[in-house]
């Protein structure tokens, strides 16, 4: 019996630690922890499926994508405004952010521009951190690169 409460007490511990950081259950619970910190800082870059950053440091990958220039840490504001500081670089770039109705989507500041968007889907935005998707033959033509970018707070 002894064997079986202490079976019980460790599960409800599992679940309550997996329930505590889970996704967010929608776009726009998504948006209100995306609002929370005042900024984010880059924990890993996946491109293809492979971990290419993380810990600071660039991972080459052999015959893969290398990027000399990623955003180091970004801010969403309420207006709509999603900020994105590179790595060496003060002067912020300005991208718009909006809440869709299966995710958050962050693109050009000029709205009839296409192409470039980044999607965070819902289950990605956790307390404390989120992940960042994108898709495109920009990277290396013609064949579709995926990327997603992953960020933190310290808050």
């Amino acid at each position: 019996m002894k064997t079986l409460t202490s079976f019980a007490g460790l599960f409800c511990l599992f679940i309550l630690m997996v329930s505590c950081n889970s996704g967010a259950k929608d776009p726009v619970q998504a948006s209100e922890r995306l609002l929370s910190p005042t900024k984010w800082y880059i924990s890993e870059i996946w491109v293809n499926d492979a971990l290419t950053f993380s810990e600071g440091k660039m991972k080459p990958q052999f015959g893969g994508i290398e990027f000399d220039r990623y955003m180091e840490s970004v801010a969403f504001k309420k207006e709509g405004i999603f900020l994105g500081y590179f790595k060496d670089d003060s002067k912020a770039m300005t991208l718009r952010w909006k809440v869709n109705q299966a995710n958050v989507s962050v693109g050009a500041v000029d709205s009839t521009a296409k192409g470039g968007e980044w999607t965070i889907a819902p289950q990605d935005v956790l307390k404390g951190a989120f992940t960042m998707k994108t898709q495109s033959t920009a990277y290396d033509f013609p064949r579709m690169t995926k990327i997603a970018l992953k960020y933190k707070t310290d808050q």
